[in-house]
């Protein structure tokens, strides 16, 4: 995830001066650190919560065994609220998140403690709550997409279908796809090329009997990228139907613009799809680019 140049820190406060509740056994807050210590006070700490797909997440526990906010006193209640204020600023400025939520249960751990969940218009979820039910995966034929043109040379027998959806369910099929195409042909390390963007973006694949033929993906910033298209397919028009469902699922989401690196051999193919060069020509993963976007 992007971090910012700045990073807030939390304020100084002094512990409270009165006696802490007791801990209780059994209980997991009580017993446990709850998560990676991002901060500690005497009264409360702050954990962040590593799952790769759920970025940005963390937690604020209360130190004491008690188990409603009604429980506290008031200064108890003003350095928690100034702890839940600073957490919330900590994830805006480190990850940029399009929303937080922010839950207290306490239903199977008595404990008070607050989550803090990082959320983005390209999360599997959005914009339900990250409990809700994953989408189901919806396979179409390309035909059906809107697009005018008529890809060559694909199997009449099996025809190619196109589904727009997150990593958990498109990797199989799109992972040995930019395997191939970044880090076989074009050398550009795993490391770089799956990186942990991927859990919260909206994914494209192109399949025909039961193969990836070509994808890409919408990051939550709203660039377009990781276009693949696989080496025995190329030249057909797949790359069209994957920008335009990548461009018409950020139009879905409420995107007001995208943009994308694109690789300077290839600049004529993203001008003909709407977009416009905007930079100079950089080096990425070794290869000259140019920013280019499109604004709806």
């Amino acid at each position: 995830m992007p971090a910012s140049s700045g990073r807030p820190g939390f304020l100084s406060v002094s512990p409270l001066q009165q006696a802490p509740a007791e801990p209780v056994a059994g209980c997991v807050f009580c017993e446990e650190v709850g998560g990676r210590l991002l901060q500690h006070h005497e009264d409360f700490r702050v954990v962040a919560i590593d799952d790769i797909e759920l970025p940005g997440c963390a937690r604020v526990i209360w130190n004491h065994h008690v188990a409603e906010l009604s429980e506290l006193n008031e200064d108890q209640r003003l350095l928690l609220v100034q702890a839940l204020h600073e957490t919330d600023l900590r994830i805006r400025t480190l990850h940029k998140p399009h929303k937080i939520n922010i839950a207290s249960f306490g239903n199977k751990v008595p404990h008070l403690h607050f989550h803090f969940i990082a959320r983005w218009r390209t999360d599997p979820w959005w914009p339900e709550s990250t409990w809700s039910q994953r989408p189901s995966l919806q396979w179409q034929g390309i035909s059906a997409t809107g697009f005018a043109e008529a890809t060559e040379h694909l199997s009449d027998s099996e025809p190619a279908l196109l589904a727009v959806s997150d990593w958990i369910q498109l990797k199989d099929l799109a992972s040995p796809l930019r395997r191939a195409v970044f880090v076989q042909e074009q050398s550009v390390s795993e490391e770089e090329e799956f990186d942990s963007f991927d859990s919260i973006s909206r994914h494209v694949v192109i399949a025909e009997n039961q193969a990836g033929l070509g994808t890409g993906r919408l990051a939550p910033d709203g660039r377009i990228g990781r276009i693949a298209v696989a080496k025995d397919h190329r030249n057909k028009g797949l790359g069209r139907f994957l920008i335009r469902a990548l461009l018409n699922e950020a139009q879905r989401l409420g995107f007001e613009s995208v943009y994308l690196h694109g690789q300077v051999q290839a600049l004529g193919f993203y001008e003909k799809l709407g977009f416009t060069a905007d930079s100079e020509e950089f080096l990425e993963c070794e290869i000259p680019h140019r920013r280019m976007s499109l604004i709806f």
